[in-house]
């Protein structure tokens, strides 16, 4: 008989941590479950070690290093189970993660076909949930409920943003596939992307406990192999860019208000590309993306930085360096 639930955890050179994620899933008060570990292309004895630890209450498969989005999709091809959860080899859950879930998904049935939890953080300084700090974005009052706002939420990742996680993410499998699964092509934010997908054909509940614990390690630990390039500002420049315009392209099928959020979105990629230009001397390039910028939703800022680098490139630069200045601690776009 197939499990309800397959947990699909993807991992690369973590042999140590993956180990606490896959006793978190195996430490859950919900057992009618699969694990599936899909290595990427591991070097550091995974496939050995995890033989030794967990046998056969693992599925393990192993590929080349292609990035995780590759990884998640061949997880998702072997899943037997009518739902499907992920977990990162580097997050963990909390015992209950997964009964709290099928509770609401129970009591939100069949409007909702995907649920998520609260999350807290670790090796990271904040001690709010990511619950807490969306609040000013969107507050989730009751213990669960139906979520409003996901589609607003994953647009942009980071922020308000994560409180719509992969980690914490569970769903029915035939939607996931419906989606057509994790667009390989992306090694930023496929994880968003995917959810705006699944957004749009069902429903989200939420449980409003935090039950996953999300590691927010320095990026440059985080993101290794195929992912490293992830730490480079073009790199998120150029994901962001590809990410957002496919989203765009689905416009026809979205509300008004997120159509004008992802142009908005894509109007400080754009701006991000100016500064990148401008910092590596390329005036003509900044230019050319200073006017895609004022093309996609113009506003005073954005069309004072295109007249600037045709003005003057030197003093645009300047004016980018003394915005960055006084934005130093901002995850965002600039």
């Amino acid at each position: 008989m197939n499990p309800k639930v397959s947990v699909v955890i993807p991992t690369y050179e973590r042999a140590g941590k993956v180990q606490n994620a896959i006793e978190s899933v195996l430490a859950q008060t919900f057992s009618d479950l699969e694990v599936i570990v899909v290595d990427d292309g591991s070097t550091d004895g995974t496939a050995q070690i995890l033989a030794e630890a967990f046998d056969d209450r693992i599925r393990y498969y192993a590929q080349a290093n292609q990035g995780v989005s590759v990884a998640r999709n061949r997880g998702i091809e072997e899943a037997r189970g009518e739902w499907i959860a992920f977990l990162d080899s580097d997050d963990l859950w909390e015992k209950d993660k997964l009964e709290r879930q099928f509770e609401a998904l129970r009591r939100f049935s069949p409007q909702c076909g995907a649920c998520y939890t609260d999350t807290r953080l670790f090796n990271h300084p904040e001690t709010r949930t990511l619950f807490q700090m969306a609040e000013e974005s969107y507050r989730h009052e009751p213990e669960m409920g139906i979520s409003t706002e996901v589609l607003r939420l994953v647009v942009r990742p980071g922020g308000a943003g994560m409180v719509v996680h992969l980690s914490s993410l569970l769903a029915r499998a035939d939607l996931l596939r419906k989606t057509g699964g994790f667009d390989s092509k992306l090694l930023y934010s496929e994880d968003s992307e995917l959810m705006f997908r699944l957004a749009m054909v069902t429903g989200f509940c939420y449980v409003n406990r935090p039950l996953v614990w999300f590691d927010r390690s320095p990026a440059e630990t985080r993101h290794i192999g195929v992912s490293a390039d992830w730490n480079r500002l073009d790199f998120f420049l150029q994901g962001s860019q590809t990410r957002l315009e496919g989203l765009l392209r689905l416009s026809d099928r979205l509300p008004k208000k997120i159509q004008k959020l992802l142009r908005e979105q894509l109007r400080g990629v754009h701006s991000g590309w100016t500064n990148w230009y401008l910092e590596t001397g390329q005036y003509q390039r900044a230019r050319q993306a200073a006017l895609k910028a004022v093309r996609m939703d113009p506003t005073f800022n954005v069309a004072v930085k295109w007249l600037l680098t045709w003005v003057s490139p030197q003093l645009a630069l300047r004016s980018v360096r003394h915005h960055q200045d006084r934005l130093r601690d901002s995850s965002g776009i600039v």
